[in-house]
């Protein structure tokens, strides 16, 4: 992965504009992108801080209940996206810390 950081905003971006629509089809490209970048941020942090795993598995499973293709424990959209984006600045905060 050349830029984890590029991949954290760009799944921050998709899990906005799937959280306002209901179309299907938008929510399926949304979790299908969200997935693939997290897989790429997976063999990232596993090699460079594997510690962060923990955060990288609430992002997927938050990103993934709220888009519905996971299980939401009675939570609503807005609540696993409030749990995503905590769990997106937990990972940038690691990149951060990385690069010091």
């Amino acid at each position: 992965m050349n830029d984890p950081q590029q991949a954290l905003e760009k799944i921050d971006e998709l899990i906005r504009a799937a959280r306002a629509t209901d179309d299907l089809f938008s929510r399926a490209a949304a979790f299908s992108a969200v997935s693939i970048l997290i897989l790429r941020l997976d063999d990232y942090f596993e090699e460079k801080a594997s510690y962060a795993g923990e955060n990288l598995e609430r992002l997927r499973f938050h990103s993934a209940a709220m888009l519905g293709y996971d299980i939401t424990n009675g939570h609503g959209i807005e609540e696993h996206h409030v749990w995503a984006l905590s769990a997106i600045s937990a990972l940038n905060h690691v990149l951060h810390k990385l690069k010091a």
